[in-house]
């Protein structure tokens, strides 16, 4: 078994945090997903290949450069059956439930918090849990080179990004800035502009944004509070119960009061001098919420799909999990 390197800073003591996110509940294969399980679970909760869920492979991406007890994988209320069921082998002190859905910027800043609470110097990696990343020994390293930067520079928030490779609009764009004077090798680039719902027809200069963003944890925090006050204020209550045995009813208070709020949208958008992009195009990074990039990358990658509830009725199969071929389905 290969020894895995978390990452450790002992000359100023910056340890590394992963958030991932797990508490979405609607999305574009909300139709794939059901034709798959025959409910309503969302994709962070499926296996399109293989017996792993996508949650499960995110966590795992994640353990590979930080330790266990430092991952926290946020979950909505009524997803904890599919929680219990997936990650079970999970502390439970890293699942963090919001009672429901607010979208991106609430699931981020409520486990934000809890980390600035208890190590408000260290570096945190956010890790969206829909991706399919082919190489991951690679993505690893991408990892760790920019939390390290992430680390030295405390004013700068770094974001992961992938070369265009057609027109598709589903992708926040990232406009790329000059290269990051003493980080040429890693292929660092100041950010010029970020958009989360882009219009232009020429990328050239541009990344897609894996929405994979790492950063000082302090310095997370300070944007949420000069960008989005009312939601700072709405968790006060929950920052000083953290720990304590009413920290669920100041969750929920805080829920009451939310409004949805993209964290892109929202802070990035408005932060892009503060941002950095870091090109991990030679990851085979893809982010599966629609079903052509599912069946797109099984295509060329090779990979054999599952096949779905009534596909395995049709095969009148006792197994709890078969394949399909992806070349025959996509001549249909």
């Amino acid at each position: 078994m290969s020894q895995r390197k978390h990452l450790h800073n002992e000359e100023d003591g910056r340890s590394l945090w992963g958030i991932i996110l797990a508490g979405g509940n609607s999305s574009p294969l909300s139709e794939y997903t059901w034709r798959l399980y025959d409910d309503d679970r969302p994709k962070q909760f499926c296996a399109f290949t293989g017996k792993r869920s996508m949650v499960q492979h995110t966590l795992d991406r994640a353990e590979a450069v930080i330790e266990s007890d430092k991952i926290l994988t946020v979950v909505s209320g009524k997803h904890l059956p599919l929680v219990r069921e997936q990650l079970k082998n999970s502390i439970e002190r890293s699942i963090v439930v919001q009672p429901y859905c607010r979208d991106t910027a609430p699931e981020i800043f409520l486990p934000l918090s809890r980390i600035h609470h208890q190590d408000p110097r260290s570096v945190t990696v956010i890790f969206p849990s829909g991706h399919f990343v082919l190489d991951e020994w690679r993505f690893a390293k991408h990892i760790r080179n920019a939390a390290e930067f992430a680390g030295k520079h405390p004013e700068k928030i770094v974001l992961l990004g992938v070369r265009p490779e057609s027109d598709d609009r589903g992708f926040g764009l990232i406009e790329k800035g000059n290269a990051v004077a003493d980080d040429s090798v890693n292929k660092l680039y100041h950010v010029r502009s970020f958009t989360e719902t882009p219009e232009q027809e020429n990328y050239e200069e541009y990344f897609w944004s894996t929405c994979i963003v790492i950063a000082r944890t302090d310095t997370l925090m300070e944007q949420f509070r000069e960008c989005l006050p009312d939601m700072y204020s709405a968790f006060a209550a929950y920052r000083m119960a953290a720990g304590k045995p009413e920290e669920w009813h100041a969750v929920n208070a805080a829920y009451d009061r939310m409004r949805p709020v993209n964290f892109s949208a929202s802070v990035l958008e408005r932060i892009s001098s503060s941002l950095c992009v870091k090109d991990i195009s030679d990851t085979g990074w893809s982010d599966w919420g629609e079903e052509h990039r599912i069946k797109e990358d099984a295509l060329r990658y090779d990979l054999r799909l599952n096949a779905s509830a009534a596909e395995i009725a049709e095969e009148k199969t006792d197994e709890t999990y078969c394949l399909v071929d992806v070349k025959r389905e996509m001549k249909k």
